[in-house]
């Protein structure tokens, strides 16, 4: 860098990812690098320092947005009352078009770009996984058998809620589907 140069301003990569976020929840995957300078008031050239292309800054937005979107892991004492609070906060997102808009076209995306699954992927699993001791608790409570196929009833709890919000179709009442999805696991073994 030359004695002339300006010291690079380190607000400059914040603003850039938050806009980049933003426009993602905002306006889908289909944003521009230039939407993303303009909404961070930077240069089309600062972004593009940053990101080579348009689809490794949509990844990185994208893995900012889901690491940001992690609720607490509840703990009401029931492995029925965990669970509705899971499915209810899952379906509340499902309840904001602009959520279920981009959503469903985020989804798209994952179907076009495997980077894109994956992020998705290891967003989900990483999300269960933190959610792992509601299942600790419910073996040791005696409410879930302990050769429970927990993966399995974690993608159930939120597959229903995900599938019918991306074809669109009225979401679930929280309450019989927990207590269908626990009846399945509870009375099959």
């Amino acid at each position: 860098m030359s004695a002339r140069g300006r010291k690079p301003d380190p607000t400059v990569d914040a603003r850039i990812k938050e806009a980049a976020v933003t426009l993602l929840a905002t306006k889908g995957p289909s944003f521009t690098m230039d939407e993303v300078a303009s909404a961070a008031g930077v240069g089309r050239a600062s972004v593009f320092r940053r990101y080579a292309t348009k689809r490794d800054m949509l990844l990185d937005a994208l893995t900012l947005a889901l690491d940001a979107q992690v609720p607490e892991t509840p703990d009401t004492g029931s492995l029925e009352g965990d669970l509705m609070v899971i499915v209810t906060q899952t379906l509340a997102g499902w309840q904001v078009p602009e959520f279920a808009k981009t959503t469903r076209e985020i989804f798209g995306e994952a179907g076009r770009d495997p980077g894109v699954a994956e992020v998705i992927r290891t967003a989900m699993r990483d999300k269960r996984e933190r959610d792992w001791a509601i299942y600790d608790r419910a073996i040791a409570r005696g409410e879930l058998p302990a050769d429970a196929d927990l993966w399995l009833l974690s993608d159930m709890v939120v597959g229903l809620v995900v599938y019918r919000g991306l074809i669109d179709v009225p979401q679930p009442d929280p309450a019989p589907m927990v207590k269908a999805l626990l009846y399945g696991f509870t009375h099959n073994h």
